[in-house]
């Protein structure tokens, strides 16, 4: 039952129930309501998709997922979870397709109900707009009535006519059978984010139209039904227009749950930096004190993704305290919190979480700055949402290269922003079977690391069919343009199961020698190997069943490319899947082997002495013209160079000024470079 215990109340900016909101304008939080059912073969990526962007925007992000439709309706003895509000909502929307997002009840380009590919993109547009409201909540249960006081406080006028505050309950971890199309269907899934009901009316509570300085608060109650566990409960409100545009979303646990202002937490302007060995990275932040009292916070700083060997700090004040630490703070008192992260020579990525508690107030949301280095990696994997689970195959195509690192489509784009990936000499794109297979903005990142000399890998089926213009594919203007020019491709069909043969071409100086395999069943029965053709400079590199054309790898006088039209996770021999990777990389640096490079010079010797103090010997065979001796670094970085001429028989190589690690050496002629020789250096 729901009931509306206390009326509309208008007072100044700073009455009762501000500490449950911010008085300074926020943007807004996105809502997404995700259209979703048992049997919708489909729907465990747009699952996928909102568990990435939860972990992403923390608690700028929030989702309920609505059973409705056909695809929801119960078999047997299957749950139901369909709900009237669910069936009301999703009836006024028009939901067609499953999976569907409604994003802030938002139009985008005349769609209000978007695609799963299209998700992310919209809601980085939504954290971008004002919200004219801030708001907070606070929920409790006594037996079975579930109590939820909702506040409003204007910081700007609204824009049209009446607002609304809506609240609803969702449960976690209801067991059920989900149908999957790529993994295969599940008799037990973990079902998230279930919407069970309504606790005001399905559009909501009308509290009229406001003003800069309005202070708006309801307090509703609701009998909750004996078979909700509250634990997994999560209560969920907003204000919106009349079944339209949503301003402010927060949720919060059931049973305690609260958004108390506990104070600001302001962080650095550019989270994302490009590490340096040795050299610490600082990130600066502030905190202020907004509880009205004075009040112990718990700073703690957590790391992952990082080389052990790094070392990170925080000091306060300039101070460094212990970590955990707890600091008094006088009421409106502030003070600074400064991050410090130094890489080692070890390449890597690391994340690092400052977090701000209050001691006194436990259920108090946490406030959480996220800080990014990378240091020392010449060799990036970027996976797309839902391919994760394929980026293993990457990490092992590459197993003995020293600078590979993997990152997230969404940290890869931040780096990119900030101009942090200057050590970056190769991306590899796990793109898999997922979409849009990439966007505007990936496109415009990967353009302008390609016309700076960056090279690029990259794999997955259907990236040709969603640049193809047909219904239901995400290509734009942006990334099509960036198929014809940059991967230097032109779609031609979309494959079939039939198509599941993959066969190297035999003459290609780089992939020539990899064996021929078949394409595997890797997404329950979807198989849709594009078929493509390449643009000149490119040139075919494997084929599918001996004609039709699945891969190119091309070099401008800027670049290299490679582009598979299946993902290393498609084929039959894992085997092949790491040479799909590692030649890719091989041939990014020049240091693939084959018949036309063995015409130009034979094979460097083993170095000699290794380890070595000022002299290392390289014996090398006949050459035909000159070459140059390149020697690199761990981290892929060109750190001595050498002419040798034809008459060489020995090279040697001084390498007193060379720090202490382990170094590569590779000779490059005119035709082409040949294998690399191994040495350490031990002063």
């Amino acid at each position: 039952m729901k009931q509306l215990l206390t009326l509309l109340v208008l007072s100044p900016a700073f009455a009762v129930g501000q500490s449950l909101v911010y008085d300074t304008p926020q943007n807004r939080t996105a809502l997404l309501e995700d259209f979703t059912g048992l049997h919708c073969g489909y729907c465990p990526e747009g699952h996928a998709i909102m568990a990435d962007l939860e972990v992403a925007l923390t608690d700028r992000f929030v989702t309920v997922g609505i059973h409705a439709g056909d695809f929801a309706v119960p078999s047997g003895s299957e749950p139901d979870f369909r709900t009237p509000d669910g069936n009301a909502i999703d009836a006024y929307f028009t939901i067609s397709g499953y999976p569907a997002g409604v994003i802030n009840r938002h139009v985008f380009g005349g769609l209000n109900d978007l695609g799963r590919g299209a998700w992310e993109g919209a809601v980085n547009e939504i954290l971008d707009l004002p919200s004219p409201v801030n708001l907070g909540m606070e929920s409790s249960v006594s037996g079975d009535q579930l109590t939820v006081r909702v506040v409003g406080l204007y910081t700007a006028d609204s824009p049209t006519g009446s607002d609304y505050f809506s609240v609803f309950v969702k449960e976690n971890h209801l067991n059920g059978p989900q149908t999957d199309y790529t993994n295969g269907n599940h008799a037990n899934y973990d079902h998230l984010h279930v919407l069970r009901s309504y606790v005001t009316d399905t559009w909501g509570d009308d509290i009229g139209n406001h003003v800069t300085g309005d202070f708006v608060e309801r307090t509703y109650t609701f009998t909750i039904p004996p078979t909700w566990n509250v634990a997994n409960c999560e209560v969920v409100a907003f204000i919106s227009e009349y079944r339209s545009e949503v301003y402010q979303v927060r949720e919060v646990p059931m049973d305690g749950g609260t958004t108390l202002v506990i104070g600001a937490l302001e962080g650095d302007a550019q989270p994302y930096r490009s590490g340096t060995n040795g050299t610490a990275s600082t990130f600066t932040s502030s905190f202020g004190n907004q509880i009205g009292v004075d009040e112990d916070y718990v700073v703690t700083l957590t790391g992952v993704g990082a080389p052990g060997t790094w070392t990170s700090s925080f000091t306060v004040d300039g101070s460094t305290p212990g970590n955990p630490a707890t600091i008094n703070i006088p009421s409106a008192g502030d003070v600074s919190i400064e991050v410090n992260v130094t890489p080692d020579g070890t390449p890597g990525i690391g994340t690092y979480t400052l977090t701000v508690t209050s001691a006194t107030n436990a259920s108090a949301p946490a406030l959480v700055q996220r800080f990014h280095v990378i240091s020392g990696v010449t060799d990036l994997i970027v996976t797309n949402p839902q391919a994760e689970t394929h980026e293993p195959l990457y990490i092992n195509g590459m197993a003995d290269e020293l600078g590979k690192a993997a990152t997230s489509r969404a940290d890869f784009l931040e780096f990119s922003d900030a101009d942090a990936l200057v050590g970056v000499n190769n991306l590899y794109l796990n793109i898999s079977w997922t979409f849009p297979s990439y966007t505007d903005d990936v496109a415009n990142a990967l353009s302008t690391f390609m016309d700076n000399g960056g090279n690029l890998m990259i794999a997955g089926q259907d990236i040709g069919w969603d640049q193809s213009g047909v219904t239901g594919a995400y290509g734009t203007a942006v990334t099509q343009a960036f198929y014809t020019n940059y991967m230097h491709a032109t779609y031609v069909a979309d494959g079939a199961s039939s198509d599941n043969q993959v066969n190297f071409e035999d003459a290609d100086a780089v992939f020539g020698a990899v064996p021929n395999t078949t394409i595997i069943n890797a997404f329950g029965g979807n198989t849709y190997p594009d078929q493509i053709t390449p643009i000149a400079p490119a040139v075919p590199i494997m084929r599918y069943s001996a004609t039709k054309i699945g891969g190119l790898r091309a070099h401008t006088s800027t670049y290299k490319v490679v582009y598979f039209g299946i993902g290393p996770e498609q084929v039959a021999s894992s085997a092949v899947a790491n040479q799909m990777v590692q030649l890719s990389h091989d041939w990014f640096y020049g240091l693939v082997s084959v018949e036309e490079f063995d015409a130009a010079m034979s094979a460097l010797g083993q170095a000699y002495p290794s380890p070595a103090n000022s002299i290392v010997n390289l014996p090398v065979g006949e050459l035909q013209g000159t070459a140059t001796l390149e020697v690199f670094d761990a981290m892929g970085r060109v750190v001595l160079t050498q002419r040798v001429n034809s008459a060489s028989s020995n090279i040697q190589l001084n390498v007193e000024n060379l720090n202490n690690g382990m170094y590569s050496a590779r000779l490059r002629t005119e035709a082409g470079n040949g294998l690399a020789r191994t040495f350490q250096v031990m002063h």
